[in-house]
């Protein structure tokens, strides 16, 4: 195969020793943008940048979600961003903008090495750091301030995400909508000669796992960058299915989403993990368990008067204490009541400026009740761009029996402040606060000690080979990576950290993180020359037992793809 000797005219990136037909590829990619920019401006302007105005707020009248579940409403709003196939004319590749670097200085902050993609131009949630000459493209995987951090209207860089974080960045920051790229979701697009997909994180509204695809020489650098994420199986075959399309055709989300298993995951050069949960204790339980359980027990809660005291006091009769007086008297009806409706319980859920969404959708679609959110919150959700979610929202505080605040007010004394700050129709606050951290310790479970990942013995596995039973061989290198950590969950196992008066406070373990055995998984079914911690554990002995954990799961996969179940 002939080569050439030279670079791109277009965007200047290096081509030698590349393929004829990888550089025709790659600069045609470039100029199409070019040439076509006059013929797609306006379309662009409608995929390619958020609107500069917020998303009308006005509801549907009293249809409370349509009937929709609440992971239907979820999927409504990815929708937002994937609409952008069905404008696609004739199924052209999507080339997003292509601006130069963005000129400016570093503020002097060194940048950490993970946060620049290699071979690439690109940074990712590098926004503390100034704008960076070398850098074309600033790419922010999600909407959470210890990403964005550092991202101001004065910015003047050239930023690329999903639509719904888009939205956000222009309407929560005021950054000029003409700098923030929107790239559709599960569509591969062009940015600077990179092959660049979207693909749901499942971890807010928005977020996104980056999968690059950097043409070098004969081959693709192949990177991916989870941003913050709860990984699953899906993530494997959805990265794989990118991974082993024909570049040479559009990739649409049909394709990233199909029903087949994607193949066997191409060898990846580089991921970028979220490290959130690396230790054995975070085996925390499924999201699904946790949003059914936390529901049904506030159907329970609203539906039987004798529900909470009763279940307060069983759970203090095995600790030898008795339960708050207050609390087992919570919704006694007394003679003052008479024949006047019983004052509802007041839902609260603790909540970061975007995120948790599925547990207070769920809990409100569970009870028939709408939610109250602060105005600034309510700008937030409009952003998310959906109908049936916007229609469960109550302007007035006492027409919603669901409330959501911000998480650093989810203890009994701000929970106090706040029963009293709403309108008397409420007799009691049962709050939730859902995070993966309600799970460290021992308020839910006494988890193991961290431990060091055991020496792999190959010897049982070996045999179970000679025997022909692949399945066993498999199931020992699952468990010596620790794959299958996760717990159960049910509504008997929520216990409140803090009651007092009419209040309770309970930790949820809900997390829009990854627990320690998705991790194992995850990382056991991609096969990946480097894997690259993104978040720090806090000391250096944390974060050097971390990466010995990630090199044992590394070691664990090169045996598993070997048995090929």
């Amino acid at each position: 195969m002939s080569t050439v000797d030279t670079s791109c005219p277009i965007c200047q990136a290096p081509l030698a020793g590349v393929g004829a037909e990888q550089a025709e590829l790659h600069v045609n990619g470039c100029l199409d943008v070019a040439v076509l920019e006059d013929k797609k401006k306006q379309k662009r302007a409608t995929i390619a940048q958020p609107p500069a105005a917020p998303i009308s707020s006005a509801p549907r009248a009293n249809t409370h979600g349509a009937g929709l579940t609440a992971e239907q409403m979820l999927m409504e709003i990815e929708q937002t961003a994937m609409d952008f196939a069905a404008e696609q004319a004739g199924g052209e590749p999507v080339y997003a903008e292509q601006p130069a670097a963005s000129g400016g200085q570093s503020n002097g902050r060194p940048l950490p090495a993970h946060k620049r993609m290699p071979h690439t131009t690109f940074t990712v949630d590098a926004f503390k750091y100034g704008e960076l000459d070398f850098c074309t493209g600033y790419f922010l995987t999600h909407f959470h301030s210890d990403h964005y951090g550092g991202l101001t209207k004065t910015f003047r860089g050239h930023i690329y995400c999903s639509r719904i974080t888009a939205r956000c960045v222009v309407s929560k920051l005021g950054v000029d909508a003409r700098l923030v790229h929107a790239l559709p979701m599960h569509t591969r697009c062009v940015v600077h000669g990179v092959f660049v997909t979207l693909i749901d994180a499942n971890h807010c509204p928005g977020a996104a796992i980056l999968v690059f695809e950097v043409p070098r020489g004969h081959d693709m650098v192949r990177i991916v960058h989870t941003g913050d994420f709860r990984a699953n199986r899906q993530h494997v075959e959805q990265i794989s299915r990118v991974l082993n399309a024909d570049k040479r055709r559009p990739l649409l989300p049909d394709a990233v989403l199909g029903e087949n298993a994607g193949g066997a995951s191409p060898r990846i050069d580089y991921v970028y993990l979220d490290t959130t949960y690396l230790k054995p204790k975070y085996a925390f339980p499924q999201q699904d368990a946790v949003v059914r359980a936390v529901a049904e027990f506030c159907g329970r809660v609203d539906g039987d008067p004798s529900f909470l005291p009763g279940w307060t006091q069983a759970r203090y009769a095995g600790s030898g204490s008795a339960a708050p007086a207050k609390i087992t008297r919570w919704f006694r009806p007394t003679a003052a009541v008479g024949a006047r409706r019983r004052r509802r319980t007041l839902f609260v859920v603790g909540s970061y400026t975007i995120g948790k969404e599925r547990l207070f959708v769920e809990i409100a679609r569970h009870l028939g009740a709408r939610i109250y959110v602060a105005p600034a919150k309510r700008r937030m959700l409009e952003c998310l761009g959906s109908p049936a979610l916007l229609s469960m929202l109550a302007a007035d505080m006492a027409d919603a029996q669901v409330h959501v605040v911000e998480m650093s007010k989810l203890n009994v004394r701000g929970m106090a402040e706040y029963l009293q700050s709403a309108p008397g129709r409420f007799s009691g606050v049962v709050a939730f606060r859902p995070t993966g951290w309600s799970h460290a310790g021992s308020h839910y479970a006494k988890p193991e000690p961290d431990e060091e990942p055991e020496p792999l013995d190959l010897a049982p596995v070996e045999q179970a080979l000679r025997r022909g039973d692949r399945e066993h061989a498999a199931g020992l290198l699952a468990r010596a990576a620790r794959m299958a950590g996760d717990s159960a969950f049910d509504a008997g196992q929520l216990r409140a950290r803090g009651t007092a008066g009419a209040v309770a406070v309970f930790p949820v373990p809900y997390s829009e993180h990854s627990s320690f055995a998705e991790l194992a998984r995850f990382v056991c079914a991609l096969e990946a020359a480097h894997v690259v911690p993104t978040v720090s554990a806090g000391s250096a002995g944390a974060d050097a037992a971390g990466a010995r954990w990630l090199q044992h799961w590394q070691r664990v996969q090169r045996h598993l793809s070997k048995i090929n179940i």
